[in-house]
């Protein structure tokens, strides 16, 4: 009785630890949106104010893509669970990516800076083909690509319009709103710039494995 007890004891001090590392979407909507989602990617918005803590969360595994919408100063992510240890991002330049593939973690988070903290989280579904590691795109690199993505800067200027043609399905990010436009596989999309000097872009197509599809079409059919 008394091993039971302590046993059952047990399991409830662990209780509160485990239920606060949640989905960052469902336990913290105040600073992480889901923008977009499909069977390729799911866009989460996040925002982090000046100054902000932010709770235990946990974010999956899988390969990230990070697009940053305002310059901001280091943000310090301290990780729990099987892996405890620290990690202080460096300060970005609004328009700079960076992707990584990961196991899923579990972190808190604070925003040190007196500034807020923008970007877009880009989870992609995809196969990933054998990506590993972490690369940083700066604002000034045009191009990117590994056996999941492949990533290019394009310009409007004022007044003027873009017709963009995907062969892959691709997703497209003004800058520096982080407004998203899906365009499918075999179809165009118009851009137009009324409004700024220079409308800045980043492409991101999305390339299919023979798997995906296939899993693509079963969905479809059902």
């Amino acid at each position: 009785m008394h091993r039971f007890l302590s046993c059952l004891l047990g399991a409830l001090l662990v209780l509160p630890s485990a239920a606060s590392a949640q989905d960052a979407v469902k336990s913290l909507p105040q600073a992480y949106k889901v923008q977009f989602e499909n069977p390729f990617v799911r866009v989460v918005r996040v925002h982090y104010d000046a100054g902000a803590k932010l709770p235990t969360h946990t974010h999956g595994a899988g390969t990230t893509a990070y697009i940053y919408l305002n310059d901001s100063d280091g943000i310090v992510f301290r990780h729990t669970g099987n892996r405890t240890h620290v990690v202080n991002r460096q300060p970005v330049k609004a328009g700079a990516m960076r992707v990584s593939v990961g196991q899923e973690e579990a972190h808190e988070v604070e925003n040190r800076s007196k500034t807020p903290a923008e970007f877009l989280r880009l989870s992609i579904t995809t196969d990933p083909a054998g990506a590993t590691g972490m690369r940083r795109i700066a604002p000034t690199d045009s191009t990117f690509a590994s056996p999941q993505i492949t990533v290019m800067r394009l310009s409007v200027e004022q007044h003027d319009t873009a017709t963009i043609t995907a062969k892959q399905p691709a997703l497209i990010v003004e800058l520096p709103s982080g407004t998203t436009r899906w365009v499918d596989a075999g179809t165009s999309a118009t851009i137009e710039n009324h409004e700024v000097p220079q409308l800045s872009l980043i492409r991101i197509d999305f390339l299919r494995s023979e798997e995906h599809t296939s899993e693509l079409q079963s969905r479809e059919t059902i």
